[in-house]
């Protein structure tokens, strides 16, 4: 059994690749990426690390032969990236690839779901359904690093955490555990045709999480919930640009505000409150509690 992972020099790709370097052989481990120098350390452990590009279909097949199954991780083009997707599905059937993972959201499959990201993973859901291949949805809650990191710094910041989400609550999920559910699937039998939902061991609010990091701190920090009108002239004061289209890959923001405001409706809305117990039936341990993480980004904090 030989393993892809694609987008390998990315955070979660390296990760992932590092502990598959500790289960299985290397020369069953095949990396791609658009940058392979990146991944010098693993080759010379002995992975195959080889350049795949999506936007360039016609190369993808080489990079993937010999492999059995891949994990495909989503790109970060939100909006744009379906068919950077739908290549890389392509490809795999055509390299004889006969079973694909996928890093979805929370929530993809419901109609009633605002998110404008959820429309980028259903759509490479359904390619994945449709291609013949077998699959797998890894559908992850909100990563607890980028709360407990990215909001608390710009909460800290600003001296208080601003978000339209109307008070809804988030089963927030470490990376890690996302991970580990990954490298599960990947290696083990079973998970053909599934879907996962990846989330942490309880639903947070973001008033619990700032009430959490003023305590943690000693600082006093308060959460104001803002309307989605109100939270748009926040994200243009700070000049980010207001749909996925207007993205500069060199820019400051990688995110527009069109994909953070209907983030923070779904939340609202409660599409990322429920908590299963999926990580733990797929890698034999308990999610990461959330305080955990926030101990772990608590130097980030410009406290």
């Amino acid at each position: 059994m030989t393993v892809i992972v694609t987008g390998a020099s990315g955070g979660f790709g390296r990760e992932m690749a590092e502990k598959l370097l500790d289960i299985l052989p290397p020369e069953q481990i095949i990396l791609t990426t658009r940058t392979p120098e990146k991944l010098a350390d693993l080759a010379a452990r002995g992975a195959q690390v080889r350049h795949a590009d999506f936007d360039k279909p016609e190369t993808l097949a080489e990079a993937f032969r010999g492999g059995d199954r891949m994990m495909l991780i989503s790109t970060a083009r939100v909006g744009t990236r379906v068919q950077q997707h739908k290549n890389a599905i392509a490809a795999a059937k055509k390299a004889g690839v006969k079973h694909i993972a996928y890093t979805s959201v929370l929530g993809a499959e419901r109609e009633d779901n605002p998110a404008l990201v959820k429309k980028d993973h259903r759509a490479t859901e359904i390619a994945m359904e449709e291609s013949g291949l077998a699959w797998t949805h890894l559908r992850d809650s909100q990563y607890a690093e980028a709360v407990a990191g990215n909001v608390m710094q710009a909460a800290f910041a600003l001296g208080k955490q601003v978000n339209n989400n109307g008070g809804g609550k988030v089963s927030l999920v470490a990376r890690e555990d996302c991970v580990d559910s990954a490298v599960a699937v990947m290696t083990t039998p079973g998970h053909e045709n599934k879907a996962y939902e990846l989330t942490g061991a309880e639903a947070l609010s973001f008033e619990d999480v700032t009430a959490m990091a003023s305590e943690m701190s000693g600082r006093k920090l308060e959460s104001e919930i803002v309307d989605s009108e109100t939270m748009l002239g926040i994200f243009d004061a700070m000049g980010a640009p207001r749909h996925a289209s207007d993205v500069v890959p060199e820019g400051p923001y990688k995110w527009s505000s069109d994909d953070m405001l209907t983030f923070g409706e779904a939340i609202g809305a409660g599409i990322f409150a429920p908590v299963t117990d999926h990580v733990e039936r797929l890698t034999g341990h308990k999610p990461k509690p959330f305080r955990a993480v926030m101990e772990e980004q608590k130097p980030t904090w410009p406290v």
